[in-house]
């Protein structure tokens, strides 16, 4: 053969080689850049305190080779989060924010996924003497205790699911003024950090049942539960759908598939299975909020499981 023949062999092969190597290295790239899209959740405080994200995330991590993230906010916060573009999915617990969330054109779809309840809860010897299954009978024994200096609340205030909740149960109750109030100290933080303070204070608070539950399971609480199962403690929780004709930069399929995920079998099963010293935190709810006396959702309901079904998703 040729010096010059040879020479074009060498030439082809080394094309045929650098096209390999730039083609794997490609490939490879791909992979992982897939295999670590981040998924980013803004969430309330409850969702991520109790561990069930973490518990969540391996099982929809290994599914959607994907990396599951969240910022830990109260639902005020996380929805503002969201209202910027700055997370790819919502899932927290106020349902008239969540409703004017999609109205307003910043989601396009909402569900009910899973439900808890709010507690009241208080020293064991609740000077008050506000335990029953009253909310707001409750809490007006509170702020009459607190005015001949006997009790003292401790809101979240921070503009959360819960603080909105507390809110709403003053303005039942109808008190008024209690935020600048001597026996009212307010935290600006999250459920935990809240409870954390209720007991260094001896004094009372609304929790998430779930939140209260995992939090004593790891430190000596020596609050106690003074008021619950009355309905307007019911904690509905919601996943919404960020609208990516709105938001062009968020990864809009990967915060699909954790919608679907959440709402399909595995996910709620995997809600229902999730319990801390064997208690069930959170209860599966999608597809069926009628039985707790939500309105019906089924025109999304359908879409969704049209979606599942369309994936492949069980």
């Amino acid at each position: 053969m040729s010096s010059a023949g040879s020479k074009k062999i060498l030439i082809i092969t080394a094309i045929v080689l650098i096209a390999a190597i730039v083609g794997g290295t490609a490939y490879y790239l791909n992979v992982t850049a897939n295999a670590n899209r981040r998924l980013i959740i803004a969430t309330t405080t409850s969702t991520v305190d109790t561990g069930l994200l973490n518990y969540l995330k391996p099982y929809f991590d290994n599914k959607f080779n994907a990396n599951m993230t969240w910022l830990s906010l109260g639902t005020g916060q996380a929805i503002e989060v969201a209202a910027r573009g700055d997370a790819d999915v919502l899932l927290v617990h106020d349902r008239v924010r969540e409703d004017a969330f999609v109205a307003s054109g910043n989601g396009t779809m909402r569900a009910t996924i899973m439900y808890n309840d709010y507690i009241i809860i208080g020293p064991p010897n609740d000077p008050a003497g506000a335990a029953g299954a009253n909310a707001t009978l409750s809490m007006q024994k509170i702020r009459d205790a607190g005015l001949t200096a006997n009790s003292t609340f401790v809101s979240r205030g921070d503009g959360s699911g819960t603080n909105a909740l507390e809110k709403r149960l003053w303005t039942k109750a109808g008190i008024t003024g209690y935020a600048n109030a001597s026996w009212y100290y307010s935290t600006g933080s999250g459920m935990a950090a809240t409870i954390r303070v209720a007991n260094e204070k001896a004094g009372y608070t609304i929790t998430d049942r779930a939140t209260f539950y995992s939090l004593n399971s790891t430190m000596a609480l020596s609050l106690v539960i003074i008021t619950e199962y009355d309905g307007a403690l019911l904690n509905p929780y919601g996943i919404l759908q960020l609208n990516s004709t709105r938001y062009t930069n968020i990864q809009s399929d990967l915060g699909t598939s954790f919608l679907l995920f959440i709402c399909s079998n595995e996910g709620q099963a995997l809600i229902a299975n999730y319990t801390i010293n064997g208690r069930q935190l959170f209860f599966p709810m999608f597809g069926n909020p009628e039985s707790i006396g939500l309105p019906s959702e089924n025109s999304t309901v359908t879409v969704i499981n049209n979606m599942l079904k369309a994936r492949g998703i069980q």
